[in-house]
């Protein structure tokens, strides 16, 4: 069963001068097994979102459900969502705090109550899924460097198996090749286990060649929920909400405006190559 928003609001600061209403009265459906992208200006309620998902805020208003459960309807239900729900911070490797990476990775499924078998188990896993090598494990998360200090942080939160991963601007600070390798890494594991992975990204680029589907933010509540192919196929809508399409997308959009047509929205350079390739090799064949 998916994560449901029924009619949820939160409220920062109630009752007191600095109250601001982050939702009011959301309505919202996530989906099982792919990965969506969730995407909005500043303040649009990503990060309250996420939050409300994982159940480290409790609605003001309105409930949420995960897998038919109202997460806060008491204690355990809450604490039991931690373990379903997994979310990673942005720049979570500041959250790092055992003497070895091993020990950070395996802090969740030890608070689950897990044998030592079964964390050495999932720290293994978890370890070899985000890419660190074994000799990482006994070092200290200080002494390796930020992009592995990244990728244990992932670990240790992918070693409690969730059943949603949510992820807060996960490559963020990345270099471009740190950026892919994490992000393929993510989609990977996703393909693999199967489960819910919902990441939050300014990067319209992320949005485009990773996810399945993707949620669009307005100051108002939810704009739009489709495909790529939907949710980039007018680039202008996007723009009068302040958001942007993929630099692909708009090279695209020009060249339409200038006469030339494509099959299909653009919004990968992927595609776009695929697609140019196909339409000079028409003109080719009919010049012969």
């Amino acid at each position: 069963m998916p994560i449901i928003f029924d009619n949820v609001s939160y409220v920062y600061g109630e009752n007191t001068p600095f109250e601001h209403k982050a939702l009011d009265g959301l309505n919202l459906t996530i989906s099982e097994n792919e990965i969506t992208g969730l995407i909005g200006q500043t303040g649009s309620g990503k990060s309250t979102i996420a939050q409300l998902c994982n159940g480290l805020y409790k609605p003001t208003s309105g409930t949420v459900t995960v897998d038919g459960v109202d997460i806060n309807a008491d204690k355990k239900k809450r604490r039991d969502n931690f373990f379903r729900v997994g979310l990673v911070f942005q720049y979570p490797e500041y959250q790092l705090f055992e003497d070895t990476v091993e020990h950070d990775i395996a802090y969740g499924p030890k608070n689950m109550g897990l044998d030592d078998a079964e964390i050495a188990r999932r720290v293994a896993d978890a370890a070899r899924f985000v890419g660190l090598e074994e000799e990482s494990l006994s070092k200290s998360p200080f002494d390796i460097s930020g992009g592995q200090r990244r990728r244990a942080a992932i670990a240790g939160i992918i070693a409690m198996e969730p059943k949603y991963l949510i992820l807060d601007e996960p490559a963020s600070g990345l270099d471009p090749q740190g950026r892919d390798d994490i992000l393929t890494k993510l989609k990977n594991y996703q393909r693999e286990k199967g489960i819910a992975v919902i990441i939050i990204s300014h990067s319209m680029e992320d949005m485009a060649k990773y996810c399945d589907k993707i949620i669009v933010l307005s100051k108002d509540g939810v704009y739009k929920y489709g495909t790529k192919a939907e949710i980039f196929a007018d680039p202008v809508a996007l723009r009068g909400i302040g958001l942007s399409v993929p630099q692909i997308t708009k090279v695209m959009y020009k060249a339409e405006q200038l006469g030339v047509k494509f099959e299909r929205p653009l919004y990968t350079v992927a595609a776009a190559i695929k697609d140019v390739l196909k339409m000079l090799d028409g003109e080719a064949r009919d010049d012969t």
